[in-house]
């Protein structure tokens, strides 16, 4: 307890003499009156070099908090070009053929199914008509022979011709009348065969009664000359009346035996006349059936030549497949001749979206993942002036391709969020084919990391050298 009172002492005295000293202090203009020695003892300290310490002090302190705390972007640069989403569309043509017209020009604007270039129909339109020409044909012989086989299928079929559509009337009536011959003609044998077959049958009919005549007369022939024999026996009829009995009886037991064999074989030239019948029919119906499988492959056939015809007849006349702009058009020359797959024209895309076709080097690839943002500078407006673009990674190759320049790089594409930049207060859409360089960014790092990075680099190295 002593201590601290002597303690609360002397600092209470240390107080009280400076509270006497600051009362009895010089003003600074009795200061300048004195001599240099005294002026410079008695002159206050000037406070700036405390505050200048201070602010330096906690200058330092806010750097190294900064550069502990704080955070950059790690970028991978890879350069590339603007392209359309779609790419571009090539136009060729399928095979040679003579220009009738050109209808565009380059740096036009087409719309999707707009004419570009027509070449001369000639030569295609003739071998479509011929195709159909043929198909029509075939397709003839196809109704003709169902016709000819429907006729045919049942006894007394009515004929029922039926045209392909598009048939001209005159081929159709032409046709009609064919079928009507053909199955005429059929029907002609089947009804010589049936008249032979009936007037067979007339025969046996007429063979039967003449049996069932004699079949009732004979018996009676038997009743007389059973009576002409008891005559005989007793000498009362002539022999001569008894041997003409006989002989009439046996006469007609011979025709009654002719009777049914005549009876039997109009049965059986009529059962083999109903065969022919049968067979003549259904033999004129296979015909038409085989032709008819015949054609109707043939219909197939000739089919697929006409939609091949037709294909190549219409790829005579060129069309844009998107809306976009005209490029790099080749041919100029009204009748000049075109080759098989040349190219012709290109169309650059305008309803796509813009993407970044970039090359990121090889010591970067492995930080670049699909979703990082990125950053896009234009070489043709300096990102300085007119700013940059944002975009997104949306792809990245799985192999290197390479580079004469670079080395191995990856392809990477980056989805742009506008395809527009503004340019002297004006909207200027960008266009295919203008180079960029593309900052991806792949992380963040500490800047005292960022700073001490080559200092740790040269300490992991140092000592490795021989």
């Amino acid at each position: 307890m002593s201590g601290l009172a002597h303690t609360f002492r002397v600092l209470r005295e240390a107080l009280r003499a400076d509270r006497a000293k600051q009362a009895g202090a010089r003003s600074l203009s009795d200061v300048d009156f004195l001599p240099a020695a005294l002026e410079v003892i008695e002159t206050p300290v000037s406070p700036t070099g405390r505050i200048t310490s201070w602010v330096l002090l906690a200058g330092l302190v806010v750097t190294i908090l900064w550069l502990i705390l704080g955070k950059v972007d790690v970028v991978a640069s890879a350069p590339g070009k603007i392209i359309p989403t779609g790419s571009v569309k090539i136009v060729q043509s399928a095979g040679t053929g003579v220009i009738r017209a050109i209808r565009v020009k380059d740096g036009d604007r087409v719309k999707r199914g707009q004419l570009l270039i027509e070449l001369d129909t000639t030569l295609s339109t003739a071998e479509l008509q011929q195709a159909q020409k043929a198909l029509l044909s075939v397709e003839l012989d196809v109704a003709r022979n169902r016709a000819i086989a429907d006729a045919l299928s049942g006894n007394g079929a009515r004929v029922k011709f039926v045209s392909p559509p598009g048939t001209p009337p005159e081929i159709a009536e032409t046709q009609r009348r064919l079928v009507e011959a053909q199955v005429g003609e059929v029907l002609a044998g089947v009804a010589g065969l049936e008249a032979a077959r009936r007037s067979s049958l007339s025969d046996a009919d007429a063979a039967e009664a003449t049996r069932a005549r004699l079949d009732a007369t004979i018996p009676i022939l038997d009743h007389e000359l059973a009576a002409m024999h008891r005559l005989d026996e007793k000498g009362y009829a002539p022999g001569l009346r008894l041997l003409e009995m006989q002989r009439q009886r046996r006469s007609e037991v011979g025709d009654r035996d002719v009777a049914a064999a005549q009876r039997s074989r109009g049965l059986s030239e009529a059962t083999k006349l109903s065969r022919q019948i049968d067979q003549t029919r259904e033999q004129a119906r296979r015909v038409a059936l085989a032709d008819l499988a015949v054609a109707e492959s043939d219909a197939i056939l000739k089919r697929e030549e006409v939609t091949k015809a037709a294909r190549v007849s219409g790829l005579q006349r060129l069309v844009a497949s998107v809306d976009g702009t005209v490029q790099q058009l080749a041919v100029h020359t009204i009748g000049g001749v075109v080759e098989p797959a040349r190219t012709l024209m290109v169309i650059v895309p305008t309803d796509d979206a813009i993407e970044i076709e970039a090359r990121v080097l090889n010591k970067d690839a492995g930080f670049v993942r699909e979703g990082q943002s990125a950053v896009v500078k234009l070489d043709a407006f300096p990102f300085t002036r007119y700013g940059t673009i944002p975009g997104k990674v949306i792809s990245l190759s799985r192999d290197a391709v390479p580079d004469q320049k670079l080395g191995p790089t990856y392809v990477v594409r980056i989805r742009l969020d506008r395809s527009t930049l503004e340019v002297d207060g004006k909207p200027v859409r960008l266009s295919s084919g203008l180079s960029a360089v593309a900052d991806i960014r792949t992380g963040s790092r500490r800047i005292i990391s960022w700073l001490l990075s080559p200092i740790q680099t040269t300490v992991s190295q140092a000592g490795h050298e021989k």
